[in-house]
């Protein structure tokens, strides 16, 4: 029999592994004598065919008892194989979609990575064109400050 806890419909309880529901207490033969006495005021032998009949009931609820317990058993083998297989599709699945998750957060990332070297390409070629701009600029304004500086010295002479 299964680990697992199970549930007690008579009672309602979820039974831990290994408990098995309170048995019913079967009517001993002195209790249901003393059962008619009490009810209906008649005593009656131990030959009586009455609790013979009782005799035999308790014996085919033993016997249903023990078919039950059979039954029990072999239903918690199925639902646990059952159960397993179960569990064992369901992790199968993820970690498929764990696999499909993880190679498009990867392919995600990549992209990301290339679209950034893309765009610092064009920040590169954009601050090349700029040193240049920024390097014509300042040769122009020190060729004016020397002709500036040339005309002064020129007028100051």
């Amino acid at each position: 029999m299964s680990d697992d806890p199970i549930f007690d419909p008579e009672t309602g309880e979820v039974l831990e592994a290994g408990d098995t529901p309170p048995p019913v207490p079967a009517m001993s033969l002195d209790e249901a004598r003393a059962m008619l006495v009490r009810e209906h005021g008649v005593a009656i032998g131990s030959d009586d065919p009455l609790l013979m009949l009782i005799t035999l009931h308790q014996g085919m609820l033993r016997d249903y008892e023990r078919m039950l317990a059979r039954h029990d058993a072999a239903i918690a083998a199925i639902l646990g194989t059952t159960g397993a297989a179960c569990a064992d599709a369901v992790e199968t699945v993820l970690a498929s979609l764990k696999d499909k998750t993880v190679k498009a957060s990867l392919d995600q990332a990549f992209a990301l990575v290339e679209r950034q070297a893309l765009a610092m390409e064009d920040l590169r070629r954009a601050l090349r064109s700029h040193r240049r701009v920024t390097a014509l600029l300042t040769t122009l304004s020190l060729a004016g400050c020397v002709l500036a500086l040339t005309i002064l010295f020129s007028i100051v002479r």
